[in-house]
């Protein structure tokens, strides 16, 4: 009576045991899909994440190795020009004074060349043959060789003499006036020697009477020379290696 009722104890044990791993083994298999999921939804929040990240940095500049090149593209053009550029002859052959302003107008005009050379990259033609321009590489090379030049013009103008900080700030201002108006006037002289050779009087000569024709026409000569020196040059060479040769005003 005893052993029965031992192997009756022992039959229920084992049974509970048996049922207890059943459960088990279902809850498992009932929560590992769960956990899957939350795996799954983990890694694709993570991956969302690294994709506003890319977004950002996009947006900042900081993955887009492309217009970094680019701007050290535009630094570069604008050290061609006061490193490359002769300015003594045009102070003699031209009748110039050896000054800064003299000096920053000869700059401004290579830099204006520059700039119709790259500008002309970003213009395309439509259907119906009519130039379209449309802003792009060209446009912002031309911003990173002005932002260099007044980069520059400000270091320039803090090393003169006896300058100081308000008479420096008043300086630049009043030359980025000039700058702009004098960009508009070379711009309207493209196509007409007579506007373009009225503009450089103006500009570099302030309609004096006592400037020669003959210095007012070496200019437009050499910058119809140079300009079409600069159309020559492959729009990929422009963008990725630059390699400007100025021609002398001298003989061009």
């Amino acid at each position: 009576m005893y052993k029965m009722r031992s192997l009756s104890r022992t039959a229920r044990q084992q049974h509970i045991y048996l049922k207890n791993i059943r459960v088990q083994s279902c809850v498992h298999q009932v929560r590992q899909p769960q956990n899957d999921f939350r795996n799954v939804r983990l890694q694709s929040t993570v991956a969302a994440e690294e994709g506003y990240i890319k977004k950002f940095m996009k947006a900042v500049g900081w993955m887009d190795q492309s217009r970094t090149r680019l701007k050290l593209t535009g630094y570069f053009l604008y050290e061609c020009v006061p490193d490359k550029v002769a300015y003594k002859d045009w102070f003699e052959n031209l009748e110039l004074p050896d000054t800064f302003a003299s000096w920053f107008i000869i700059t401004e005009l290579h830099v204006w060349i520059l700039m119709v050379r790259y500008m002309a990259e970003d213009i395309t033609v439509s259907k119906a043959e009519k130039n379209k321009y449309i802003k792009g590489d060209g446009h912002f090379v031309r911003n990173c060789i002005i932002e260099a030049l007044w980069a520059d013009v400000g270091n320039k103008i803090k090393l003169l003499e006896g300058a100081n900080p308000a008479i420096a700030r008043k300086q630049v201002s009043e030359l980025s006036e000039q700058f702009q108006a004098a960009l508009v006037a070379y711009d309207e002289g493209l196509s007409d020697d007579r506007v373009l050779a009225a503009a450089i009087w103006r500009r570099f000569y302030s309609l004096s009477d006592d400037a020669k024709a003959e210095n007012v026409e070496k200019i437009v000569n050499f910058i119809r020379h140079q300009v079409s020196v600069l159309d020559k040059i492959p729009g990929q060479d422009l963008k990725w290696k630059p390699d400007i040769a100025w021609l002398s005003i001298v003989n061009h």
